[in-house]
């Protein structure tokens, strides 16, 4: 049976998921080591509404996916290894090619940010940036092979 949601005009529902989804133009996504999680100063995404139908899966979803930069960050050796899961799921869904800017903190540190977005529409917030050096994903996986032997835990 189909969401209520559905019998509502397009045009209501967009508004609808203005309200669902954050407001800010970015979404930090904070890579642990097996997973992402949300962060967010107005709390979780409201993702719930992708489980509601197919239907609204496939138009919120391409509602979130578009219209953000999401911003992968946290360890050097996390975010490279679970970021392609998420790209694999914004491919999916994106209507532009999506572009991966990739941001170190030095050799020296164990962190990095990986900005991933659908087109070039949040282009101008990765051109305001002003922290992390801007590098490959191949520099950041060299980085981090290298760091790698030097890193002591205590």
């Amino acid at each position: 049976m189909p969401s209520r949601l559905l019998t509502l005009p397009y045009d209501i529902r967009y508004l609808i998921y203005k309200e669902l989804f954050p407001r800010e133009e970015q979404i930090y996504l904070h890579a642990y080591e097996k997973t992402l999680r949300t962060i967010s100063p107005t709390g979780t995404i409201a993702a719930n509404v992708l489980l509601v139908c197919r239907q609204l899966h496939v138009e919120a979803g391409g509602f979130l996916y578009n219209g953000y930069l999401f911003n992968v960050v946290g360890t050097k050796k996390d975010c490279l290894a679970n970021y392609k899961p998420f790209l694999r799921t914004l491919r999916k869904y994106a209507r532009d090619e999506v572009n991966i800017n990739a941001f170190s903190n030095g050799d020296h540190s164990t962190t990095i940010c990986l900005s991933l977005q659908a087109g070039d529409a949040r282009m101008g917030i990765l051109n305001r940036r002003r922290r992390g050096e801007p590098k490959t994903l191949q520099e950041l996986q060299a980085e981090q092979r290298g760091a790698g032997s030097e890193i002591l835990t205590v």
